[in-house]
């Protein structure tokens, strides 16, 4: 799973920059590109989100470890 976050990120941010480079210069097919770009902000929005719940799991897994072993 973390791999296929890692590929939504970087596969989000080439869209978004495709994106962006498209509305800037103004091609012709803009909104497609447009498009492109909302669906690349969506995935790396997805990623992150994965990440960072990945993150929060594994501090509170080691947060119960450390309340288990402790002695009182």
């Amino acid at each position: 799973m973390k791999r296929i976050a890692f590929a939504f990120a970087i596969i989000g941010t080439i869209f978004a920059v495709v994106g962006q480079y498209a509305i800037i210069n103004d091609w012709n097919l803009f909104w497609f590109f447009h498009t492109v770009g909302f669906i690349g902000y969506i995935l790396i929005i997805s990623a992150a989100a994965y990440f960072s719940l990945l993150f929060i799991h594994h501090m509170s897994r080691e947060e119960k470890i450390r309340i288990r072993n402790k002695t009182f």
